[in-house]
């Protein structure tokens, strides 16, 4: 219609003047670049649509071209680039820059110590579209991955800024080690333990978890993000791969003139959910109902107030965070470099609460001798600084900051008229916004990761690489509870520690890699290497109380009485030092016949010191195949399928996430020992731990088929794989026969099985010159089985936490069961006297009058906190300038144990402590007590409208040519969510572990999750 407009006024305009259209002609002149890069595209042709009037542009993208009038239409069009279109107007400068076409350009993916291409992969290994998925507050690398990878599960452990989260890649392969992937940030594998010291306990109470590992990482460096999910693509990294590996290569420089980009983010947030306490009036109303029935004493009235406050909304608040990004890039042909700057000031929804994050990288690459020989560096360092609040997931009768939330009498004032913290004089329920602004818990963390290689073609096909890398990392937590809290009040006058923490790692590896061609078609890469890794962590922590004076805080320490402690659970006063070391010696060979037929082995031999003295050295093969149906001749004919492969692959990886010591004998100082040495009584050692020589690695088996397609000219490609993986030599305690100095050690027994279906779609439905739409969903199923426990029936994990909780454990491991399973009793009803009823599984008749207590015997598996499946779908559409996104993630049959409700859900809290509003509704009787029971596990199935972008990318080239590009984006994190969870939401995973063994699906009291509202610019000069 505009064209036709525009044609209809030329028209008018000649016969008004009387002009010929012969003057009416027009020059139109301008430059072609890449949209991503920014560098100039020279051969672009340019063609007035509907003529065969055209050009080129030059070396430096210029062109210059006569067109009819105002009304032609200009189409560019470029090999690899998208074609675009676009009408010249009364311009006489017009600048295009082109999108590369994904359905053209054979992508190149990031594998183990080198990179294919996307169509030579044999393996299952998947990718993240890094520019699709940094929309809204992105703060780490974690979240670029979340419910964008089939197969890949994360699970934040709650909403505090900076917190880690759990991922699982296809499933738990492991019970006591670790379950995490390996990361390696530009070929350098990091640690994944916290940079971050621990809290304080007091009280029963302690700080949050462990810090994201991943914090140091700016997500705008971040060029692109590998996931390794199967054994025969891990297999590579050994002792390292049993979890998956994680491939972040950052932002390199660009050839041509220096590029300067700008990203600035302004957010505010607030609770997503909250839950309904009992107001005042209604705590009130309720206190002396119960009175009046008789089923309270009179005195409960002493304990009620005139207000009505609201704890949980008086910690809250709306969160205001800001976050800056500039990186400058340039080079020439045989040198370039990359250099950027971050700052994240990132406000907790909960007061006091934040992170403050600097974070600076420069990578730089070079070329001599012609180009044969490389010489690179990556360097990123990142200074964090945490603001904690006194929050923890667990906890007995006392608590941290959210459990005195629900536990402070709601009739009771925030603060005296004094203006001070209203406190109820007991020890168990502190004023929460007392202990969120009183006490001062502060963190700083220091990271540095780097590494330097060189590169040199020795000759035809063959490349040496050599590389140095380091990560060091130290943190510093001091911590002060001031005399007037109850906290240090209890402790004598005043609490503080002061931790610290070093971790280092060195990482060096040296490769040889020969490509070649020969015989025409056939296609081969040979691969060989030797890593080494140290890792050294040092920590001490110091701990004082009795002060007089909160002037000094925690920084005149021992002005206070010195607290003694241990270093084994590191309390009180302690210190230690640990190294490992790990050494390796890899190689790997790719062939394919044709670019059709392709096989792939690899094998890995592994050494590392915290095994036992007869198991250091493990052997780690893997071997891959594929056959491409497409390039076959009988299916020339077959226009639709523009690409199928069907590929296969076994692996065998290990699992070195343990403990350093627990192959070594370990004593401890033992009071039970003792010995008069001269005139002094002196205290002996024991055995700790047993020395286990035959200690070795878990062992994971996995078999992957995998088929990769495309349509439709690659319209719609995607891939579906089928996996089935089993562990083996699980690490797990066992019982010693007595008498013994201990009584259960670590060895290898047990094994695990985890079979699944990992589904992954693109869909470009729209691809115009000024209009685009493109369509993505992920998708994957886990079943998860533990076959043996080694002779061992039963072991529980998952500590319930509250008030007559103390030694209930909620989950089960047990053979021929997912890992874990809730266990406890079956909940059936309430009777008419109040009381619960469960199922008296065993039949023994102990639930006598249906008011007994279930025994051991009427425990039985209530539910499992794995789901079903999970998937994640996204939409991005564009039209000409303006762009709109959505992606949304979701989980079908998990549930989570609701341990805040058990809690916090019944009257029986009442009137010493605050209640769930909902709790007022059950028919349960005042005097009855919470019970741990199939009632509290709920279903946590959800889909999340995770974010929601729009874009405006204004033409401001045209007014100022200086500028590049420019987009102006409003975003919404964490939209909504519906599920049938009552809790604050249903992604937490309190750390609720036993001993060695882990726990999930337990929700206690955990700092809620955010919606956030973003407001961003980006400007490139």
């Amino acid at each position: 219609m505009s064209r036709i407009v525009t044609a209809l006024l030329f028209a008018g305009a000649l016969l008004l003047t009387g002009a010929s259209p012969a003057f009416a002609q027009q020059s139109v002149s301008g430059v072609v670049t890449d949209a991503t890069t920014g560098d100039p595209l020279p051969g672009v042709n340019i063609v007035v649509q509907g003529t065969t009037t055209g050009t080129v542009t030059n070396l430096d993208g210029e062109y210059g071209l006569t067109v009819p009038g105002p009304e032609a239409v200009l189409v560019f069009s470029y090999v690899g680039y998208t074609t675009f279109e676009t009408v010249v107007g009364p311009r006489t400068e017009l600048d295009v820059a082109l999108a590369e076409d994904a359905a053209l350009i054979d992508e190149i993916v990031v594998v183990g110590y080198g990179s294919q291409r996307r169509g030579d992969v044999t393996s299952s290994v998947a990718t993240v579209d890094v520019d699709d998925a940094n929309v809204g507050s992105v703060t780490n690398a974690d979240d670029l991955i979340q419910g964008r990878v089939a197969g890949v599960q994360v699970t934040p452990n709650n909403g505090e800024p900076g917190g880690g989260a759990s991922i699982k890649i296809r499933g738990g392969t492991s019970i006591a080690a670790s379950n995490e992937p390996l990361y390696v940030i530009d070929g350098v594998p990091i640690d994944n333990n916290s940079s971050a010291p621990g809290g304080l306990e007091a009280g029963g109470a302690g700080a949050a978890p462990d810090r994201n590992p991943l914090n140091l990482l700016n997500p705008n460096d971040i060029e692109s993000i590998s996931v390794l999910k199967d054994a025969s693509a891990t297999a590579i990294y050994g002792s390292r791969g049993a979890n998956g590996v994680v491939l972040i290569t950052t932002k390199d420089g660009v050839q041509g003139r220096v590029s300067v980009d700008y990203e600035g983010r302004t957010s505010v947030a607030s609770a997503a959910n909250t839950v309904e306490l009992l107001s005042g009036n209604e705590y009130r109303n309720f206190v002396n109902e119960q009175i009046t029935a008789g089923n309270l004493p009179a005195s409960a009235a002493d304990n009620l107030g005139d207000d009505n406050t609201d704890f949980l909304d008086a910690i809250l608040r709306s969160a205001v965070s800001q976050q800056h990004n500039i990186s400058f890039a340039s080079g020439t042909a045989t040198s370039q470099y990359r250099a950027s700057v971050s700052y994240l000031n990132q406000e907790g929804i909960i007061t006091s609460s934040g992170l403050e994050r600097i974070t600076a990288r420069l990578n730089a690459d070079t070329q001599m001798l012609d180009g044969r020989v490389r010489l690179g560096l990556n360097l990123t360092t990142a200074l964090t600084e945490d603001d904690y609040v006194f929050y923890e997931g667990t906890g007995g009768f006392e608590g941290g900051l959210l459990t005195n939330v629900f536990d402070f009498n709601p009739t009771r004032p925030l603060r005296t008229e004094d203006g001070d913290f209203f406190e109820t004089g007991s020890n168990s329920v502190r004023n929460p916004l007392g202990l969120a602004e009183e006490i001062a818990d502060d963190g700083r963390t220091t990271r540095t990761l780097g590494n330097a290689y060189l590169e040199i073609d020795l000759i035809d096909g063959l490349t040496g690489r050599v590389s140095l890398g380091g990560d060091r990392s130290t943190g510093r937590r001091a911590i002060y509870f001031p005399l007037s809290n109850p906290v240090g009040e209890a402790s004598g006058g005043g609490l503080a520690a002061q931790r610290d923490l070093q971790r280092s790692t060195i990482n060096f590896f040296g490769t040889l890699n020969y490509t070649n061609t020969f015989a025409e078609r056939n296609n081969i890469s040979l691969l060989g290497g030797y890593e080494f890794n140290e890792f050294d962590n040092e920590s001490i922590g110091i701990q004082s109380q009795g002060f007089v004076t909160d002037e000094t805080s925690s920084y005149v320490i021992g002005s206070g009485s010195i607290v003694s402690g241990s270093s084994f659970d590191q309390t009180g006063t302690f210190s230690f030092r640990e190294k490992n070391r790990l050494i390796s010696f890899f190689s790997r060979a790719n062939y394919n016949y044709d670019e059709k037929y392709y096989l792939s082995a690899s094998v890995r031999y592994d050494g590392s010191s915290r095994f036992g003295a007869d198991n250091k050295w493990a052997l780690f093969p893997a071997f891959s195949a594929a056959w491409r149906v497409s390039n076959e001749v009988f299916m020339d004919n077959v226009d639709f399928i523009s690409d199928l492969r069907l590929r296969g692959g076994f692996g065998i990886v290990g699992n070195q996430e343990i403990p350093n010591t627990l192959s070594l004998a370990i004593l401890e100082p033992n009071s039970d020992f003792r010995a008069i040495l001269g005139d002094e009584i002196q205290t002996g050692f024991a055995l700790r731990q047993l020395a286990n020589p035959d200690l070795r690695w878990e062992e994971k088996q996995e078999f992957t088929i995998g088929l990769d397609y495309g349509f439709i000219d690659e319209r719609i490609v995607g891939s579906i794989e089928f996996y089935r993986n089993d562990t083996e030599d699980l690490l797990l305690e066992i019982t010693v026969p007595q008498p013994a100095p201990v009584a259960t050690f670590v060895d290898n027994v047990g094994s695990v099985r985890n079979t699944g279906l990992d589904l992954a779609l693109d869909y470009y439905a729209i691809e115009k010159a000024d209009m685009n739409l493109q369509l993505g969903l992920v998708f994957n199923t886990n079943v998860n089985e533990i076959l043996d426990l080694g002779g061992q029936d039963q072991i529980f994990t998952g500590s319930v936490s509250g008030r007559g909780q103390s030694g209930q454990q909620a989950l089960l491991l047990t053979p021929g069961e997912p890992f874990p399973v809730f266990f406890g009793p079956e909940f059936l009803r309430v009777n008419e006297a109040g009381d619960q009823v469960f199922n008296d599984y065993d039949a023994d008749g102990n639930l006598i009058g249906e008011t007994t207590e279930p025994d051991a015997g009427d425990r039985q598996i209530i539910g499992d906190p794995r789901p079903d499946f999970s998937y994640g779908f996204r939409a991005q559409f564009d039209y000409k300038q303006f762009g709109i996104s959505a992606f949304i993630r979701g989980e079908q049959g998990r549930e989570l144990f609701n341990n805040t409700a058990l809690v916090f859900g019944n009257k029986s809290a009442l009137p010493n402590t605050n209640v769930i509003a909902s709790a007022l509704d059950t028919p349960d009787a005042i005097n009855e007590e919470a019970r741990f029971s199939s009632r509290w596990i709920e279903d946590a199935s959800f889909i999340r409208l995770d974010n929601i972008t729009l874009e405006y990318r204004p033409d401001i080239a045209r007014y100022a040519p200086f500028v590049r590009n420019t987009r102006v984006f409003l975003s919404v994190d964490n939209v909504f969510t519906i599920t049938p969870y009552d809790g604050f939401d249903p992604e937490v995973n309190t750390n609720a572990q036993i001993g060695l063994i882990p726990a999930t699906g337990i929700d206690y009291t955990n700092y809620p999750v955010a919606r956030t509202f973003t407001l961003g610019v980006n400007l490139g000069f």
